[in-house]
């Protein structure tokens, strides 16, 4: 159940994209929804923001950043884009002029955008955009109950055919210096990093394949031991 939440609408043409609002004072922007191929985390970061809304600090969450992406079941959205490679200032795309609309003049600490790959076998890895988590005990008790569930963490590449990813990851981690210099693949992240919209990112890939049990309690698992402590 919503305690707190402000529901809100940014209409721009036809796009129509529905985000809630805690608090006065936003500092934890919260994404999923970006690919429409990637529905089934859209719940589970729901179910979790239900659940942990009370304890989060003010944020501002987006649960289906590409409306017509997730309508289409598709990574594209309408206009034929990725939306995760279409974030640029001068982009006309009204999915990505809302987007960042929503967040127009705002300097918050956090965004996680929650992703899933869904390839066969894929397993959990996250992307840490300046936070540093990889010594933290918050980091290393979350990959060892995410093991103990039955989910693996990537330890290799995670897209070698793409251009924009290719990292390296151990034990389902990379990280990125932010702003990550001379990255210009598009992605909101990216994008809100460069204009200092955000200050740092979290990107965790749940993986596809998974149930949706599965899926849920992994997406609660990270709310619990990243972002609540």
């Amino acid at each position: 159940m919503f305690l707190r939440m402000q529901q809100v609408v940014k209409t721009l043409g036809r796009t129509q994209i529905l985000y809630y609002t805690k608090g006065d004072s936003p500092t934890l922007l919260i994404h999923s929804g970006t690919h429409g191929d990637e529905y089934g985390v859209i719940d589970s970061v729901r179910l979790a923001v239900e659940k942990y809304e009370a304890q989060l600090p003010d944020f501002i969450y987006v649960p289906i950043v590409s409306p017509s992406a997730v309508a289409k079941r598709s990574r594209l959205n309408w206009g034929g884009l990725d939306l995760n490679r279409s974030f640029f200032g001068d982009n006309a795309d009204s999915e990505v002029q809302a987007n960042q609309e929503i967040v127009k003049g705002k300097s918050l600490d956090l965004l996680v955008t929650f992703h899933e790959d869904s390839g066969p076998g894929t397993k959990f890895y996250l992307y840490d955009m300046g936070l540093g988590l990889e010594d933290k005990d918050s980091w290393k008790k979350f990959r060892d109950e995410v093991g103990a569930m039955g989910v693996g963490l990537l330890s290799g590449t995670d897209d070698p055919d793409d251009p924009y990813l290719n990292y390296t990851f151990t034990e389902g981690y990379h990280y990125w210096s932010v702003p990550v210099k001379g990255y210009e693949g598009g992605s909101f992240d990216a994008w809100a990093t460069r204009n200092k919209v955000v200050k740092k990112a979290l990107i965790p890939e749940i993986p596809g394949h998974l149930s949706q049990d599965k899926k849920n309690k992994v997406v609660d698992l990270f709310f619990q031991k990243i972002l609540l402590t």
